[in-house]
């Protein structure tokens, strides 16, 4: 029975050896999840993710740094040293400040005392929603097109965004027309007519929303008239 028991001790050592420590550890070091997914709120500063650890070896282990190469991310290890049988968490904060609506997939490297290498490689997708958009938001008149009319659609993000309020826009120098979608009520055309000669190399269209939660947000559409920089 010993020589069983000692055979199957050392098999298994040597089994372990073909691994390196970092592989080993995974296995001791194990996690709740290590990808999360959030759609950020309109009007919040911040979107927030929590990550626990659990410690199932025999000795302790302790965290050394989460560290993320997204100046957006701030990370805070609530307890570093885990003990056997134990779990700490880690959380994560995006900060969305200065950043165009999109999706930002943030990476945090866990590095763990005694290893050089992260044991642990934490995903925090966030998305900010585009609340209104326009397509195309830039318009550009030639001297050879002063006079064409340009259309252009806009979709409100209905999630969030319930009353399309106002279009603000020099009136002595374009017409706008709204054309309602007929399926989709979050949907417009817009149809942009000049109607003078006598336009300035830039201007402005101010798309202005609003809904349950938000106060007024807004989005321009950029007009150029390059032709009038030989004028």
């Amino acid at each position: 029975m010993h020589i069983i028991q000692f055979l199957i001790i050392s098999s298994i050592s040597l089994f372990l050896v073909g691994f390196p420590l970092e592989a080993i550890q995974t296995q001791i070091i194990t996690w709740d999840e290590t990808e999360v997914s959030t759609l950020l709120q309109p009007g919040k500063p911040f979107a927030k993710a929590t990550f626990r650890t659990y410690n199932n070896g025999e000795s302790p282990m302790r965290i050394n740094n989460a560290y993320s190469e997204s100046n957006a991310i701030k990370t805070v290890i609530k307890k570093r040293i885990i003990e056997p049988g134990e779990s700490t968490t880690i959380e994560v904060t995006f900060l969305p400040e200065g950043k165009e609506a999109g999706l930002y997939h943030n990476k945090i490297t866990v590095f763990f005392e005694g290893h050089e290498e992260p044991l642990a490689t934490l995903h925090y997708i966030v998305t900010i929603p585009k609340l209104i958009n326009c397509s195309p938001n830039i318009i550009t008149w030639e001297a050879s097109n002063l006079n064409e009319s340009f259309l252009v659609e806009l979709a409100l993000d209905d999630r969030f965004v319930t009353s399309l309020s106002e279009i603000d826009y020099d009136q002595t120098l374009y017409e706008i027309s709204i054309i309602p979608d007929k399926l989709d009520g979050s949907k417009y055309t817009l149809k942009i007519i000049p109607i003078t000669e006598k336009r300035p190399f830039n201007s402005l269209v101010k798309i202005k929303a609003s809904g349950p939660q938000l106060t007024e947000i807004e989005e321009p559409i950029f007009l150029f008239n390059s032709y009038s920089l030989s004028q």
